[in-house]
């Protein structure tokens, strides 16, 4: 099983466990296993943060309450990257 989630992420398995593979231009790739989906999506998702951090891409604002907390939206979008993969895994999709 390989699911290609973008240019960059595609999904593998074992006999144990599921692999990521994350294949950056430029550098050699890199493997990264988990036991389940959960595990999976929340790496996913810690480092698409860290990294929008890095380039300073996450606005704050804490004037309008208007506007979900950061941290709620991105708990929100890991559980749906967690149903994707899961959906994917299982062949729904």
């Amino acid at each position: 099983m390989k699911i290609c989630l973008d240019d960059r992420f595609t999904i593998s398995s074992d006999k144990y466990n599921l692999i990521l593979i994350d294949k950056q231009n430029g550098k050699k790739e890199r493997r990264h296993y988990f036991a389940n989906v959960k595990q999976l999506s929340n790496f996913i998702g810690e480092l698409k943060l860290r990294e929008g951090l890095d380039r300073c891409e996450v606005n704050l604002c804490k004037n309008s309450p208007i506007i979900p907390s950061y941290s709620s939206v991105i708990e929100e979008t890991i559980v749906k990257l967690e149903r994707y993969i899961d959906e994917c895994i299982h062949g729904k999709k």
